[in-house]
């Protein structure tokens, strides 16, 4: 045995499988990143692995049959031992194993993610001009504090979590990636005194080339998390690295190659290495710690969220079966019954095909499902304060389920926005501004916060900030005709006749604008136009279609308040109140009982209850019962 042993020594057997062992490592270190930059299929990397397997006891076996001579390459058998170089070959091939044994060393030491999918989310690249790619300047937001958006953002600790890049070989994962990087965006947001920049924003960077910096700028956030997701039958690789946006410079870095099943340990894992990185510290009542649950489930929640981000008609009707048939399969899954209860929730901002009030109360169900399992989720309670203000005019009521959602989540756009929009329609003007503002500070690029935002100075009579920002608005998304609303009712109010033929004109060319914002426009051109008759006349067409349902009532009264015809809007309001349809609350026209003391139908709404409640809550808040008519705006 031992002379076998000797003779595997003398021919440098054991030499050649150490070389070739080592070699081969190095070599799929360098195809596995290759393979990664140029989105190879998996398959392929297991074909190199399957061949270097193959080779092992090939080279094992030619380096036992031959030896490597002067005159080349021999069978050992033909050579004469006295004049063998198997001594010599062997010196050669302990310097092949010392240099493979450095280069190994070198892809030891240096993280294997340094060299791996930095290029993909983001280019960073610091002497790269940025060209037109660059997104709007950002609009700063003014909460009444100098410098708030533009200076605090850089001594704060924030991050913005870009969309992980989809590195498997089937582009339908890509839903996967994008909820991955949302799914720790939303844990990072329970994190206190930590800046998270909304999903709506950061997202607007994917597929994009720009330098880190300028991200850093336009998001407001001196820290960026990117990376990719490969994920391949159960296994799951996950890349990320936290950078500081100014500098460019790497502060965390790491690779995670895990079953699929260990999602959820990853994801709590990345956000309480950035909680420590960022130096915010983590109190026992803030429990960031992810439930695991059914994969399949879990994969038609992160499909789900991504169609509710949308906000499409058909979109949310998908995302609302898709998350049914999740709940199914995971019964006690709290956070795909609050994306549900939202995607209902606003539903009727979107669709008429379902009733606002019964959409309102699937809203209602499903969140109270979701908050008895998990009595702090911060998306639920913030559905229900819709439901508790918009359907059961519960205005306490909603002030503490938004309140208790900030609390639970101060870092959440939605719980801040809900509760601005709330404020606003309450009549306090001071925390409307103040929560709007917020909103918009964590979601920059967010054109419904930004419009939310322009609510509150149209109310205050700013209407030159309103078209600031509705623009604004516009320039991020042109499809967002909320913002065509707020132009429409600004120049309205400052008797602006060119420029609301100027927004018709543009109107005419663009398709899918909803009926409502035609109408809005169209009145307030006759009336502009002192076309008292027509305008009538086009409100009477308007109410046949709300009552035959085919238009909104609390719009239509809307409108009829406008053109002063407070009987109208009266009657059209009684009909928003009893189909549960509470979106006329927000109080740019319809404000006060002491607009029309002497119409019924208007005094009559004004005395049911809920309703009597909020006017009683405007007027607490001095709340100026005067709505802008055409023109008057000028006169401020």
């Amino acid at each position: 045995m031992m002379s076998f042993f000797n003779e595997l020594k003398r021919r440098n057997v054991f030499r050649v499988g150490i070389a070739y062992a080592i070699a081969a490592w190095v070599l799929l270190q360098v195809v596995d990143l290759v393979l990664e930059n140029i989105a190879a299929p998996d398959w392929v990397m297991k074909v190199f692995m399957l061949g270097v397997a193959v080779g092992f006891p090939v080279a094992v076996i030619i380096a036992w049959a031959y030896e490597m001579t002067p005159e080349g390459i021999k069978r050992e058998s033909e050579v004469d031992r006295t004049q063998s170089v198997v001594h010599t070959t062997g010196r050669k091939l302990d310097r092949i194993i010392i240099g493979f044994l450095a280069v190994a060393v070198v892809f030891l030491l240096i993280d294997p993610f340094e060299n791996r999918d930095t290029a993909e989310p983001v280019v960073v690249d610091k002497t790269e001009p940025v060209s037109e790619t660059v997104l709007p300047e950002p609009t700063p937001v003014d909460t009444g504090e100098s410098n708030q958006v533009d200076g605090k953002y850089q001594d704060e600790a924030s991050v913005a979590v870009l969309p992980f890049v989809n590195m498997s070989s089937d582009p339908e994962q890509e839903y996967f990636s994008d909820g991955i990087s949302e799914e720790i965006l939303n844990v990072l947001t329970r994190i206190p005194n930590l800046k998270v920049a909304a999903r709506t924003s950061s997202f607007q960077f994917k597929g994009r080339s720009l330098d880190i910096d300028e991200i850093g700028r336009q998001l407001r956030v001196n820290h960026i998390l990117e990376g990719s997701v490969r994920k391949s039958g159960s296994t799951l690789r996950i890349t990320t690295q936290l950078i500081e946006a100014q500098t460019g410079f790497h502060l965390w870095s790491k690779t995670f190659d895990r079953k699929l099943e260990d999602v959820f340990a990853i994801q709590d894992e990345i956000a309480a290495t950035i909680a420590t990185e960022l130096k915010t510290r983590l109190t026992p009542e803030q429990n960031t710690a992810s439930t695991p649950v059914d994969l399949e489930a879990y994969g038609m929640y992160l499909k789900a969220r991504t169609l509710v981000a949308a906000r499409s008609e058909s979109k949310l009707f998908e995302a609302i079966n898709i998350l049914k048939a999740a709940i199914e399969l995971e019964k006690e899954y709290a956070p795909a019954m609050a994306t549900l209860a939202k995607a209902y929730a606003v539903l009727p901002w979107f669709s008429d095909q379902l009733p606002v009030g019964e959409a309102r109360e699937q809203a209602r169900q499903w969140a109270n499902k979701a908050l008895d399992i998990d009595p702090d989720n911060a998306e639920a309670l913030s559905t229900l304060g819709i439901v508790f203000s918009e359907s059961d005019m519960n205005w306490a009521g909603a002030t503490d389920l938004l309140n208790r959602a900030i609390e639970a989540n101060p870092g959440s756009v939605a719980a801040n926005n809900f509760r601005g929009d709330l404020a606003t329609r309450t009549g306090d003007l001071e925390n409307a501004l103040k929560y709007e503002s917020r909103a918009a500070e964590l979601d920059p690029l967010g054109p419904v916060q930004l419009t939310d935002l322009a609510n509150v100075y149209l109310i205050n009579g700013d209407y030159q900030e309103v078209i600031r920002l509705a623009n604004r608005a516009l320039e991020l998304d042109q499809t967002f005709f909320s913002a065509y609303r707020h132009l429409i009712d600004a120049n309205f109010a400052l008797g602006d006749m060119g420029q609301l033929e100027s927004i018709s004109r543009e109107l005419e060319s663009v398709t899918g604008k909803p009926d409502d914002v035609t109408a809005t426009l169209s009145l307030m051109i006759h009336i502009g136009n002192g076309n008292e008759q027509q305008a009538h006349a086009y409100m009477q067409r308007q109410a046949q279609l709300a009552k035959s349902g085919e238009a909104w009532a609390s719009g239509v009264a809307n409108l009829a308040t406008v053109l002063g015809d407070f009987d109208l809007a009266g009657e059209m309001l009684l009909q928003a109140y009893r189909e549960k349809d509470g979106t006329w609350s927000f109080p740019a026209y319809i404000r006060l009982p002491e607009q029309a003391p002497d119409s019924a139908a208007w005094q009559e709404f004004w005395s049911k209850p809920g309703v009597a409640a909020l006017a009683e809550l405007r007027r607490g808040y001095g709340f100026n019962p005067v709505a802008p008519g055409f023109g008057d705006g000028v006169k401020q």
